[in-house]
């Protein structure tokens, strides 16, 4: 039985947005936000839309672990996979001299994938937590723009345990369902060459039930407030610096059925950590003739809200780059990611190191309609 997918240790809580332009600028894109994937930074940044956009991104994620105890095998832990992350549809409006833009985008914001596969079992996950996003910027004044966002979490995983050795494991099929609503408000500073911005995620329940069984629980999810410079140094070169934080400290677990030893109504506090993230990235244009060659280069920290052995919460690194073409009406974009976690377990006779290491593939394309 493996209940709570969401409460494992394995699972990413760094809530961020899509799009390989912004990964690759290593997640700071909250003062950035200028294009169709605002709507999942910040949705004040729709108003810099000139022409209706659609989007869509796709992400190749492998792990592989590592560590120092003798004689550890890694390839049982190893996978990858690919998967949609992001699809968005932008159209630009206007009221009276006023920018108004509209988007309705999607994100995957959880991805529970994992697999681990030796000579006596195998066990894999699929699915994730997604979101339906309907979104609205309009520009209030020449500087100013207000963004909103509706965040209606869906999504589903299935669970899977095969026994190969006929005794030792039991074989286990389990489907999880999520559901849930919050808001994202946005604004945006624009002076030209430096843009400010604000988001502010309200902090919602994420429902989790199992198909077959009276598990059936709220995660209560903190809030969020982030914010973002990006400073345009020349017409080619922009930095951004996002700082983001997300009270987890705050987070339970509420039981809306007996299950187990819980009875409905019972409330549990996670001992989670906050999470505070820190993400720094720049863009540099190379032009040729009627097409631009975008160059990026990232840096972020990836805090998760559990603690090692020892008592200290588990803090990541995360290297990103990005390349990209401007061709017309088209943006193609790839971004890559090196995520790495070092952590320790005490055995309580001796202590290891352990690494967690992401490699992750991120390619979008981004179309305008007409100008």
């Amino acid at each position: 039985m493996l209940p709570q997918l969401i409460l494992s240790q394995s699972v990413n809580l760094n809530f961020i947005g899509a799009g390989a332009r912004a990964r690759g600028m290593g997640g700071a894109f909250i003062g950035v936000a200028d294009d169709a994937t605002a709507a999942s930074w910040n949705p004040a940044g729709l108003v810099r839309l000139e022409a209706a956009e659609a989007s869509i991104v796709g992400v190749y994620e492998s792990y592989t672990p590592s560590t120092d105890v003798e004689g550890f095998d890694a390839e049982p832990y190893k996978y990858s996979h690919v998967g949609l992350n992001f699809g968005s549809i932008a159209l630009p409006l206007a009221i009276g001299q006023r920018n108004l833009v509209a988007a309705v985008a999607y994100q995957k914001v959880i991805d529970l994938y994992y697999k681990y596969e030796d000579d006596d079992v195998n066990q894999e996950r699929t699915g994730g937590v997604n979101t339906i996003i309907p979104s609205i910027g309009i520009q209030l004044t020449p500087i100013f723009s207000l963004g909103a966002s509706v965040n209606i979490y869906t999504g589903s995983s299935d669970y899977k345990q095969g026994d190969k050795t006929g005794w030792l494991y039991s074989d286990i099929e389990e489907g999880y369902e999520y559901s849930g609503m919050n808001f994202t408000i946005g604004g945006l500073f624009d002076f030209d060459r430096f843009r400010l911005g604000v988001v502010f995620k309200t902090p919602f329940g994420l429902n989790e039930t199992e198909n077959n069984s009276d598990y059936d629980v709220t995660i209560h999810m903190p809030k969020i407030l982030g914010g973002g410079i990006a400073y345009a140094a020349t017409e080619q070169l922009t930095i951004a610096l996002d700082y983001e934080m997300r009270s987890f400290s705050e987070s339970t677990t509420e039981y809306n059925k007996d299950y187990g030893l819980h009875r409905e109504g019972d409330e549990e506090d996670l001992d989670w950590k906050d999470i505070n993230q820190l993400r720094l990235g720049a863009e540099y244009l190379l032009m040729s003739g009627e097409n631009i060659f975008p160059i990026r280069l990232g840096l972020a920290t990836t805090p998760l809200p559990y603690e090692d052995n020892n008592g200290d919460q588990i803090v990541g690194v995360n290297f990103t780059a990005g390349v990209g073409l401007i061709m017309g009406n088209i943006n193609l974009d790839v971004g890559f990611e090196y995520n790495t976690y070092q952590y320790e377990i005490n055995s309580g006779l001796q202590k290891y190191d352990f690494s967690d290491n992401y490699l992750r593939l991120i390619v979008a394309g981004v179309f305008h309609f007409g100008q």
